[in-house]
């Protein structure tokens, strides 16, 4: 049985703002990508949104994406809100039913 999941993140930034939030994501995909049960994690901006970026892990179980996000690392997020930097964001899992690539830049 695969209990591999995916974590989708939908970033929208604050107007302006999109290339500095863009940095701090940056940031946050380094330090996942060493969590352990990280099997990948990337970033892309969206090609039609200048101001939308995309998240997307890779986990080897929901256990291992629970842990990810109690990392000190993840709680950028919530500064990056409190800083004024992310206006919108949605977050989603789904399993990971298939080989998967990530298909974001590294």
């Amino acid at each position: 049985m695969n209990d591999a999941i995916l974590s989708l993140a939908q970033i929208r930034a604050t107007f302006g703002r999109s290339e500095e939030l863009g940095q701090r994501l940056c940031e946050l995909v380094l330090q996942a990508r060493h969590d352990s049960g990280c099997l990948g994690y990337g970033l892309r901006r969206d090609a039609r949104q200048a101001d939308l970026w995309h998240l997307r892990g890779h986990w080897s179980s929901p256990e291992a994406l629970q842990a990810h996000l109690q990392q000190p690392h993840v709680q950028l997020l919530a500064r990056l809100v409190a800083r004024g930097l992310i206006r919108q964001m949605s977050l989603a899992t789904e399993p990971a039913t298939a080989p998967y690539s990530l298909g974001l830049a590294s």
